[in-house]
């Protein structure tokens, strides 16, 4: 099991707005904001944490601090350290829409069973 899923622009070049993001991840997906380009939501009784990150052309942290960040190219979600089926598939749910949302990629390495 993996740290976490990372979803994130083809070659990481499309970036979306910080407010992009953070409005379809508390409208649409029901996560609520508790810091800048930080995320959380109980999902099956586990918090789930999702972050919004700028990243270089090769997928590395490009930042220093997040706060003052406008655009972001990777998403991450935390992936709790105990997992069941049903986790798995809610946050396989939540990975599976932000891609589809941003017609970004989940990596092949997406944290998953």
């Amino acid at each position: 099991m993996y740290d976490y899923i990372s979803i994130h622009s083809d070659t990481y070049t499309q970036k979306i707005k910080v407010e992009v993001l953070e409005q379809y991840l508390t409208s649409n997906l029901g996560f609520a904001k508790v810091s800048y380009l930080t995320f959380l939501k109980d999902v099956n009784g586990e918090l789930v944490k999702v972050t919004g990150i700028p990243a270089n052309p090769n997928g590395s942290y490009d930042f220093i601090t997040l706060e003052g960040i406008e655009e972001v190219n990777l998403v991450e979600i935390d992936v709790p350290r105990y997992t069941d089926d049903i986790l798995e598939q809610a946050l396989s749910d939540i990975a599976r829409a932000i891609a589809k949302e941003f017609s970004w990629i989940i990596d092949d390495d997406h944290g998953l069973n």
